[in-house]
Parts: C-alpha cells; structure tokens; sequence
C-alpha cells in the first residue's frame, strides 16, 4: 500500500464486522500456535535470552547460603580408587561435613547398588557409620538416578534406611523440547504423578514450598566450588575452623564437577570456573534450591493477561490500515512486548510473548497482504473505468496519487499536437450523425494508439479535432522528436484507414497536424467536481493557430520553428516563413513533408 495513495485507508468492502471476525480469527489462530512447536521453541529461545539479558544488566542478590563440595579432576587425583570402592573417600568427606555442622545436606552421587565388604572388609560400615553421623547433624538426602529406560537405580538398601524415609529423592529434572532444563517439577512419574526429588525433597525438609515452576535462572551469582578431597583432607586434620567458616550453617551440595560427567544444557552459564553451555547436575539443583528457598520459582502470569496480549496483537490489523502508522505500532508492540515481560519475569512471573509476537507479524502481513490485493483489484477497476477517459500515463500518476503533486504538474518543456479533419463540415453534412460518430471513433482509435506508443498525452477532443501532448506529466528526453514520430505514424495510419473506408465504399479523410514546442503549465484545471488534466501556456495557443494554417500552406504537417530544429536529424522541412497568427505575433513556420528535390525521399527514409 502507498501512502498517499487515493486507495490508502479506504476499505470498501471491508466492513467494521469483516474487520472483527478477521481480528477474532487471527486471535484464535495465535492462542493456537502458542502450542505449536516452533512457537515454543521460539518461546524458549526468548526466555533464554531474557535470562541472559538479566543475568548481563546484574544477577539478582540472593543470600549465600548455597555450598558446592565438588568432585574434581584434582579430586580422582587424590582418590585413585575405582568410584564404586570410594567408602573410605566419601566417609572421610561426610564426616568434614558433620564437623562443619551445615543446615541441610545433599548428596548428588549415586552410591553403591549393592555390598563391597567381599572386597574389602569393613567398606560399607565405614560409610554407613559416616552416614548416620551426618545426618544427626543436618538434614541428609541422598540422590537416586534413573537408567536410560526411566526405571529408578538400586541403592543399597542399609544406606538408604539410615538415610530414613525422607532422606533420598530423584536427581531428575522435566526436560523441555530443545533438552535443556529450565524448570522445577515433581510431576514426572507415571500419569503426571509426584516423585521426590533431590532439590524437592531437601526445601520440604527445610519448609519451603514446592509448587512447579520456572527455576530462576537470573538469580544470584555463578557459583564456585569447594573440592571435595579438600573437606576429607581437612576432616582428616581436624580443621574444624576451616570446615564451619567454608561449609557451616550453609545446603551443601556434594557432587559432580568434571567437564564430561552428569552434563545437562541451561540456558545460562551457573559456574565460575568455565563458560559452557552446560552445567553439571549438581549446580542445577543448587539453583533451583536458590529459588525454592529465596523468592521462590517463576509462575506464569494468568491466561487472562496471555490472551489480552494476544488480543492486542491481532489488533494490528486495523492499524495496518496505514503501513506507516502499523509499522509504528507493531515496532511499540514488540518493544513493550519484549520490555515488559524481561521486568515481569525479574519479578518472578513469565509471560509467553512468543505466540503473541507471531500473532502481530500474522495480522500485519495479512492486513497488508489484504490492502495489496484490494489496491490492487480497486486499481484495476479504476483503470478499466478510466482507461477511455484519461492517458495511461496520467491514469497511473492517478492510482499512485502524484498526479497533483511536482511529479505531474507543475512546468514543463513540452511539445503540443493540435489536428483536425479538412472539409469536415461538408462530411458531416452528407452522412449521418450515428455514421459521423463511427467514422471519428475509427480515426481517433489510429490517432490515440500512436500517441500513447510515443509517450504522448491525450488532452482533449475538440469535435474532430484532437490536442495531445509530449513531455508530460512525466518529462521526456525530447518531446519534440516524440512529437514528431508520433506525427509520422499518424499519417502512415491513416492510409491503412483509408484504405478500409474505401473497401466499405465510405469517405475517405484527410488531416492537418500542428507541432510547437514551449513552456507550459500541466495540471489539472477545474472544479473540484469537474476537471481535466491539460497544458496552459503560448505554446498551446502557437500549436492551435498553426495547425489552422495547414490547409492554406498545402501542407499535412505544419510546424513551428523550435520543432524544425529539435528534428533536423529526422527529417527535412520547407521554410514557409512569418506568418501572422490571430491574436499572436508572427510566427516562423516550417511545413511537412519537404517539396525540395529529394527532400520528401530523405524525409520518408528519416
């Protein structure tokens, strides 16, 4: 759609109701594909990058309250047994942790499925023993995993009965669709049922809700870790002072922080010590522990709010009556869009903008889409209306609504074509008024055709006279030899006219042409009810006056001196002098074709 244009903003057809069922539809269709997977992953991607975005601007203060005691590279270093033969190594850690006397302990390894006393004596008491001093200081979980097939992994059973009967939970996570985790849920069993989960169970055990939500991803900072073989070394000492002022009064997660081992992709980085893509286990459960136990996780905002959004954007539609004001609107939606739901998910509820986002492109394409067909149908019917009426190229300055600006009006160089029939009021007198109006619409078929073909304007028919002009609206190159091929073919079709009255036994005619070239103002002149588009200016008056000239010089095609010297390339002209023009001064004119030896056959070969 132009703007500017006469068709802009105008909706015939497109009534008030069309335009609301419209809305609703696209409403409908939107609420829809928030469903659909390419608009939640879409979703998906936003959120990350909100995260990331928040995460960028100053992660949200949190209390630190939060203890990493990682397993390490350094860490299968210092403990060169098998895992599975770590009894020993993992009790030497427990009891650091019992020293330091945290609030609450979470265990992210999985332990041994069964005894390995056949190994080495006394393994599992050793662990057990270590086991059950912890867990009389803090709060102790234990996490279970789950095999490829979902089935929970044994544990052996003495360590999960001193861990008590809420003291193990899965460490599992929902996974969205692009298997990244970003959110807490205990409904992963078997029909949506509530499983305990590592994170889960240790906010119960320290009295904070557990309601499903999205883990807070711009909360605190990334974290560090303690490693592990560190706290045994120092239990091993005695370091009481060392352990309480690292690990005391703090959840202490123990696990897993080698680069290759229990990795699951977030959306942003959570550790200090590398810039991944993923973190390990453990640090998700840590954040999602900074949720549960700080602010809490992120809701979703009200399906109310969700489907006013989408509401707002299927109302782009009607602001795409005009593409600048939709342009402007869409770009405000979007931004406020993108603004608000980045501050509302800081403050702890998400809203999904993504399908609302789609909604907005969906309704501005398709109301364009809708205007361009409609401009276009309306065009059509404007030009098949007014195809007789005006020139096509005024017509197309008409539909792009610049007829009336500096593209098509104003002054112009412009070279103006007066004819008429000789001896037409004896015609008219001997053949009948409906055979005199089939014989003008035959010759002016000819004449307009081979105007148009030379980029020339129709200005008006004058009984059986007809005024054209070269050089406008649009300016030409050189309207004068415009003018004059344009001359040339006439004449050459009005032979091939002739030649069809004489086989139908009617009057053959004869023409007189006039070419003048000048300045001359081009607009439209009128009444706002009734107008035309013509040129104002002497050179329309010199090509009138010399046009009545032909039949007195014996000439078909009498012209004015500046015409003469545009064309001298194309033909040759006999000078016929000043002559004096009604109401004008004299004027030098030229007639055509030329009666000088071997003029005419230059002229007819030109």
């Amino acid at each position: 759609m132009r703007e500017g244009s006469p068709l802009s903003g105008i909706e015939p057809g497109l009534t008030r109701r069309r335009s609301a069922a419209a809305v609703l539809a696209i409403a409908a269709v939107g609420f829809a594909l928030q469903f659909a997977p390419p608009v939640r992953q879409l979703e998906l991607a936003l959120l990350d990058a909100q995260f990331a975005l928040l995460r960028e601007l100053g992660p949200k203060p949190v209390a630190d309250n939060i203890a990493i005691v990682g397993i390490d590279e350094a860490t299968l270093a210092a403990f060169p047994e098998p895992i599975a033969l770590w009894h020993h190594r993992l009790a030497g850690i427990l009891d650091g942790l019992a020293i330091a006397r945290p609030r609450a302990v979470g265990v992210d390894i999985e332990l041994p499925e069964r005894s390995y006393d056949f190994v080495q004596p006394g393994l599992d008491a050793a662990l057990l023993q270590s086991l059950h001093g912890l867990r009389s200081v803090a709060p102790l979980v234990l996490a279970r995993g789950v095999d490829q097939g979902g089935r929970v992994k044994p544990v052996f059973l003495p360590f999960l009965a001193v861990a008590g009967a809420d003291g193990a939970g899965l460490a599992t996570w929902p996974i969205d669709q692009d298997v990244t985790v970003r959110r807490f849920d205990e409904r992963q069993g078997e029909g949506g049922a509530a499983v305990p989960t590592l994170s889960g169970v240790l906010a119960r055990r320290l009295k904070a809700a557990t309601d499903p939500g999205l883990i807070d991803f711009a909360l605190g900072p990334r974290f560090g870790y303690t490693p592990a073989h560190d706290v045994a070394a120092w239990a091993a000492a005695g370091d009481e002072a060392k352990l309480r002022a690292t690990l005391g009064n703090r959840v202490v997660l123990v696990g897993s922080v080698l680069p290759f081992k229990d990795r699951h992709s977030i959306p942003v980085g959570l550790a200090a010590w590398e810039d991944a893509s993923t973190a390990p286990g453990v640090l998700i459960h840590a954040q999602a522990l900074r949720s549960l136990l700080g602010p809490g996780l992120i809701g979703p905002a009200p399906a109310a709010a969700v489907l006013a959004i989408v509401a707002a954007a299927a109302c782009l539609w009607f602001a795409f009556a005009r593409l600048s004001v939709g342009a402007a609107a869409l770009t405000l939606f979007a931004a406020v869009a993108l603004a608000g739901s980045t501050w509302l998910l800081a403050r702890g509820v998400q809203v999904p903008i993504a399908g609302a986002l789609v909604v907005a492109a969906l309704a501005s394409g398709s109301r364009v889409g809708y205007e361009a067909w409609f401009n276009r149908r309306s065009r059509l019917k404007l030009r098949r209306a007014f195809a007789g009426a005006v020139s096509p190229n005024v017509l197309d300055l008409i539909l792009r609504g610049e007829l009336d600006s500096e593209v098509g009006s104003g002054r112009r160089q412009v070279c103006v074509m007066f004819g008429d029939i000789r001896g037409f009021t004896p015609l008219s007198e001997r053949t009948s008024a409906e055979q005199m109006v089939t014989l003008l619409n035959r010759y002016f078929t000819h004449i307009v055709a081979v105007v148009h073909r030379h980029r020339g304007t129709v200005d008006n028919f004058r009984g059986d006279g007809i005024m054209c002009i070269f050089g406008a609206p649009q300016s030409t190159p050189d309207p004068c030899r415009d003018g004059f091929l344009a001359a040339q073919e006439v004449f050459q079709e009005l032979e091939v006219l002739n030649r069809e009255l004489a086989s139908e036994w009617l009057p053959q005619i004869s023409i007189g042409l006039s070419l003048a070239y000048g300045e001359a103002v081009v607009g439209r002149i009128g009444s706002p009810e009734r107008n035309e588009y013509t040129a104002i200016g002497d050179v329309a008056n010199v090509s009138a006056r010399i046009e009545a000239l032909s039949a007195e010089v014996g000439y078909p095609l009498v012209v004015a001196e500046d015409v003469a010297a545009a064309v001298r390339d194309l033909a040759a002209f006999d000078a016929l002098g000043e002559r004096t023009l009604k109401g004008h001064s004299p004027v030098r004119v030229f007639g055509w074709p030329s009666r000088a030896k071997g003029a005419r056959a230059a002229g007819r070969a030109a």
